[in-house]
This record gives structure tokens, C-alpha cells and sequence, in this order.
């Protein structure tokens, strides 16, 4: 009865040390938010629609840097699914903040200046910033 209960615990003991890391690796993850960012792009329509009126186009907010400053605008077709677009580019932010916060990511906190208009140049959508003081 002994030497069962010894194997039973063995047992149990090898079973609750064997883990299942199922948890990404950094690599991992950077080729996940690469995979987001390209469907950002497809869903915005960026590359696929001429631009001959800035008017139909719009630009959103698609990073923060981890010191609370804006990192990052991307331009949208106003032609794009926007509630699709608008998942996708929170599932990014959302994404992305974790990988900086788990993988302790260094990132520029310059602040940057938000765009202030849209203009065509080409045939390509292109965001204007207002120059620094």
C-alpha cells in the first residue's frame, strides 16, 4: 500500500510540475501586432483608394507612447468600415500596452504634435503637421 501511494504521489508531483506555458513570447507577440497593424492598413483603405478630395478622408490616434504622449496617426478612407476599423485599432493599442508594460519595451516620449489637416499629394493621402514653435 505504501509503495502506491508513493507512486500515486510521484504521479501527481511530475503532473503539477509540468507547466503548460501557453503565454507568448515577446517575438510572438511583435509578429502579432505586425499581423494587426497590416489589417489597419487594409481596413483603412489607405492603399487602395486614390485621394482627390481630403475631405473624404480622416486620420485616428493608432499609439501612445507609454509616458501618456501620442506616438503614432493613421490616415482612413472615410469610405472604410470605421466600426471595424475602430476594433481593430483598439485591439492594436490594446496589444501593444501590454507588450511594452509585460516586456518592459523602452519607447520615445517626445511629444509629438497631432496633425491638423489632410492633404492630397500624387494621388496618396498625406496627414500635415503643424510646425514646432
Amino acid at each position: 500500500m505504501k509503495k502506491l501511494s508513493f507512486i500515486l504521489f510521484s504521479i501527481c508531483l511530475i503532473f503539477a510540475s509540468c507547466s503548460s506555458d501557453n503565454e507568448e513570447s515577446a517575438e510572438e507577440t511583435s509578429k502579432r501586432l505586425d499581423k494587426m497593424y497590416n489589417e489597419i492598413i487594409e481596413l483603412s483603405l489607405i492603399n487602395s483608394q486614390t485621394c482627390t478630395n481630403p475631405e473624404e478622408w480622416g486620420f485616428e490616434l493608432l499609439s501612445s507612447s507609454g509616458c501618456g504622449t501620442n506616438r503614432g496617426y493613421i490616415l482612413y478612407s472615410k469610405k472604410a468600415d470605421k466600426a471595424k476599423l475602430d476594433a481593430k485599432i483598439n485591439e492594436y493599442i490594446k496589444t501593444k500596452s501590454e507588450y511594452v508594460t509585460k516586456w518592459n519595451v523602452l519607447g520615445d516620449c517626445a511629444p509629438t504634435n497631432a496633425p491638423t489637416s489632410i492633404n492630397c499629394v500624387d494621388g496618396k493621402a498625406k496627414l500635415v503637421f503643424q510646425n514646432p514653435l
